[in-house]
C-alpha cells in the first residue's frame, strides 16, 4: 500500500498556518510574562512593606522600622527592612547649621532583602523644598518644582516635586570617606503604633561597603566589616564616648561609606528602566548598571545613551522629564501638549497611613 505525499503547496499551508499561529501566540505570551513578572515586583515590593509595618508594631518602646530602596549593579533593585537604634550629631553640608541630628537605622537580622525582578525600578517622590537639602541629592539642589508640577489629584496632592532614584552603589568602596555619594529614600513606619511615620528628615542607613582596604581600628570600635553583630557594633559607634566627632562621623556618619542617607517617602513609583529609557529618546541602558548611570564611584548620568547631549549634562532637566514621563506628563512628539498615563508604563502608589497597602493612584 503506498502512501500519498504532501505536495509543495501543503506543506506551504502548514508552515503559513504555523507562523500566523506562532505571530499571534508569541506577543501574547510575551504579555503574560509581563504581567507575571510585573505582578511579582508589586507583591515584593508590597511584602517588604508590610514586614516594616510590622516590625514597627513589635518595636513598643523602641525605634521605628524603615523599608529601605537599595540599587546594586550585580542585585538590581531591593527593599531591606529596618530598625532605628538611635541617633547621632552629624556633620551637614547645609547652610543654616553645621551639623544635624540623624536617626540611625540597621537591617533587621534574619530578615533578607526583597529583590525584584529584573530591569523594575523604584523611584520615590520628594518635594522640591526637600531637594534643597545639600547633603541628599545635592546634584538636585537646583531643581525648580514649577517645572515638574503634579497634577490635581496626583500623588497624595503633596505639590510640585520629583521622582528620585536609590543612588546606593555609584560609589568607591575601597575608600571610607565616599558615604556622600550613597542616597535612598524610605517607607518609615512609627514604632508600637505602626502608623506612616511624619518624619521628613534624613536618617543615616548602615549597608556596610564590602570591601575591607582602608579599615582600621577607631577608639575602642573595631571595623565594622570584623563586627559579629551589625546591631551591637552600630549601638557600641553611636553611644560610646571614645571617640571624636569627626571619628564618630567617618565611622557611622554620612561620610561614612557604610552608610546610606535616607529620606522618608510616601509615594513610590514601579516602573521598567528599559521603557524608560525608550520614552525619553535613549539609545538604550548602561550595559554594566542596566540603568542609565554609569559605572563609576560617583552618580553619573551615562551620556553616551544620549541623543541630547545637553539633556544628559543637566540633571535638573533630566530629572523633571523623567517625572513627567512617570506621571503621564510627558509630550512624545514636539506637536503633542502633554503625554497620557498609558504612555507612562508606570504605576504609582501612595502608601496608606495605618496598615501600609499600596494603594495605586490614578493619572
Amino acid at each position: 500500500m503506498s502512501r500519498r505525499a504532501y505536495t509543495l503547496v501543503e506543506l506551504l499551508v502548514v508552515i503559513v498556518i504555523g507562523a500566523i499561529l506562532v505571530g499571534i501566540a508569541v506577543p501574547s505570551f510575551q504579555a503574560l510574562l509581563a504581567s507575571s513578572r510585573e505582578s511579582l515586583a508589586q507583591n515584593g515590593l508590597q511584602q517588604a512593606i508590610y514586614s516594616a509595618r510590622d516590625m514597627a508594631t513589635r518595636n513598643l518602646g523602641g525605634g521605628d522600622a524603615a523599608a529601605v530602596f537599595f540599587y546594586d549593579r550585580n542585585r538590581g533593585l531591593t527593599v531591606g527592612v529596618y530598625e532605628q537604634i538611635g541617633s547621632v550629631s552629624d556633620d551637614s553640608s547645609n547652610d543654616d547649621s553645621d551639623t544635624a541630628q540623624r536617626d540611625v537605622f540597621v537591617p533587621i537580622a534574619g530578615m533578607e532583602a526583597v529583590g525584584l525582578p529584573p530591569g523594575y525600578m523604584i523611584r520615590g517622590f520628594v518635594l522640591g523644598t526637600q531637594l534643597r537639602d545639600e547633603d541628599w541629592y545635592e546634584e538636585l539642589t537646583e531643581y525648580d518644582p514649577s517645572s515638574g508640577t503634579l497634577q490635581p489629584g496626583g500623588p497624595s496632592e503633596r505639590g510640585p516635586g520629583a521622582w528620585v532614584f536609590p543612588e546606593t552603589d555609584f560609589y568607591d568602596q575601597t575608600a571610607q570617606d565616599d558615604g556622600a555619594d550613597r542616597q535612598t529614600f524610605m517607607i518609615r513606619f512609627e514604632a508600637g503604633t505602626g502608623a506612616l511615620s511624619r518624619e521628613s528628615a534624613t536618617a543615616l542607613v548602615l549597608d556596610p561597603r564590602l570591601s575591607g582596604e582602608n579599615r582600621a581600628l577607631v577608639g575602642s570600635i573595631e571595623p565594622i566589616n570584623q563586627a559579629e553583630d551589625l546591631k551591637s557594633w552600630a549601638v557600641r559607634a553611636v553611644n560610646t564616648q571614645s571617640v571624636s566627632p569627626d571619628e564618630r562621623s567617618e565611622l557611622i556618619g554620612n561620610e561614612s561609606s557604610d552608610t546610606v542617607l535616607a529620606r522618608p517617602v510616601t509615594d513610590i513609583a514601579l516602573y521598567r528602566e528599559r521603557r524608560m529609557a525608550q520614552m525619553l529618546g535613549l539609545r538604550g541602558l548602561n550595559r554594566q548598571t542596566d540603568t542609565i548611570y554609569e559605572p563609576d564611584d560617583q552618580p553619573e548620568i551615562d551620556s553616551a545613551l544620549f541623543r541630547d547631549a545637553t539633556l544628559a549634562s543637566d540633571r535638573v532637566a533630566l530629572e523633571t522629564r523623567i517625572t513627567q514621563w512617570i506621571e503621564g506628563r510627558l509630550a512624545l512628539e514636539d506637536n503633542d501638549a502633554a503625554g497620557t498615563a498609558a504612555e507612562a508604563d508606570s504605576a504609582i502608589y501612595t502608601i496608606s497611613a495605618y496598615f501600609g497597602d499600596l494603594v495605586e493612584v490614578n493619572r
